[in-house]
């Protein structure tokens, strides 16, 4: 896969050290649950924020209904912003080439729940994952260039971040998943 934008220097992007998925909970902070399972409102108020996206994204699940914020971990909140004004700077801050990329095509970020059909919580649960374009990047299906799927220019705009594409998973791969981890 060859890079179709030109890395900035080191001085332009601040590259964290995201955890090891096994670290996430030291990392970011083990989730507080409630009776009832869920976590507590005050691990969500100090663990949690809202970043504001530069274009508007559709629902995956509902393209009508569009959304300008989206719920992530304080610890990525920066990072995350950061991403999505590259990804717009790329398509000339035009609405209409971020569409025609689905690249506003929205299938959520914090999600408190398990890995699908697997143990453990997925990194969603901790608000620091982002799934773009679920249909054409399906769960389990192996990415290919030039078939419609996720931009080269986004999967290095999130890896220059520091952030891992579950689009180059050998066993379960899933090219619609960021998450910051290493």
């Amino acid at each position: 896969m060859g890079t179709t934008t030109t890395p900035p220097n080191d001085t332009e992007i601040k590259r964290p050290k995201w955890p090891k998925e096994d670290a996430i909970p030291e990392f970011f902070g083990r989730i507080t649950l409630g009776a009832d399972g869920m976590p507590t409102e005050r691990w969500e108020r100090e663990r949690l924020t809202t970043i504001s996206t530069p274009y508007p994204l559709r629902l995956s699940w509902d393209l009508d209904t569009k959304v300008s914020r989206i719920r992530c971990a304080l610890a990525v909140a920066q990072d995350l912003q950061a991403i999505f004004e590259e990804i717009f700077a790329h398509y000339g801050h035009d609405v209409a080439k971020v569409q025609a990329a689905r690249m506003d095509i929205y299938g959520g970020c914090y999600n408190f729940r398990r890995k699908r059909g697997l143990a453990g919580l997925s990194t969603h649960a901790y608000g620091i994952a982002i799934d773009l374009d679920p249909d054409r990047n399906g769960l389990g299906v192996k990415w290919e260039a030039g078939k419609g799927m996720m931009p080269e220019a986004v999967i290095d705009i999130f890896e220059r971040h520091g952030w891992t594409w579950g689009g180059r998973w050998k066993t379960r791969p899933d090219p619609m998943h960021f998450q910051a981890t290493s």
